[in-house]
């Protein structure tokens, strides 16, 4: 398999992705309405494969065809394989529609703030916020769960790692 972009580490168990190219009318939407390069966040889970929350639910998928439209962004603390092991327990858990909209109309109408608070189903977003902050890692603490979105995890992405491009070779450390 290859890397997903030439700088991006290889991802390991419990690592963030976060997907860039979209390939769906609803990828579109979401990174326009989020003003966002990123659409979609999912949890390595090995052999190439993520357990990410999508409309059908949090499942178990693979990554192949996707290979090349995300970025890894290592597990903070270390706990990637904890996170893991909770979110493997949400296999099943359902898609929450109603936040997904909440979360479009809120962008929409950026004064707007709806008082939604998401139990038992997950967005993307939500599915990995929820797995570290069960190993003690608040990802995006002070933020409100149901407006958690994927480019929330964008400042996880090392210093230096531009997703899509290149590292520039003739960039040198000065002392």
């Amino acid at each position: 398999m290859h890397k997903p972009y030439p700088e991006s580490p290889e991802p390991k168990l419990g690592d963030i992705l976060l997907f860039s190219r979209p390939r769906r009318k609803r990828d579109w939407v979401i990174r326009w309405v989020t003003h966002s390069k990123y659409f979609h966040c999912a949890i390595y889970a090995g052999d190439w494969h993520v357990i990410e929350a999508r409309p059908k639910g949090v499942a178990r998928n693979d990554l192949r065809g996707r290979e090349h439209g995300f970025v890894t962004i290592s597990a903070p603390e270390g706990k990637g394989e904890e996170a893991l092991n909770w979110v493997r327990g949400k296999l099943g858990e359902g898609f929450d529609q109603m936040d997904m909209v909440v979360i479009l109309l809120e962008h929409i109408f950026w004064h707007l703030r709806i008082n939604y608070t998401p139990r038992g189903k997950y967005t993307c977003a939500e599915l990995v916020v929820e797995a570290f902050r069960n190993c003690g890692v608040p990802l995006v603490a002070g933020k409100p769960m149901s407006q958690v979105v994927p480019d929330d995890f964008s400042k996880l992405i090392p210093a230096g790692l531009t997703p899509g491009v290149a590292p520039n070779p003739a960039v040198t450390k000065t002392e």
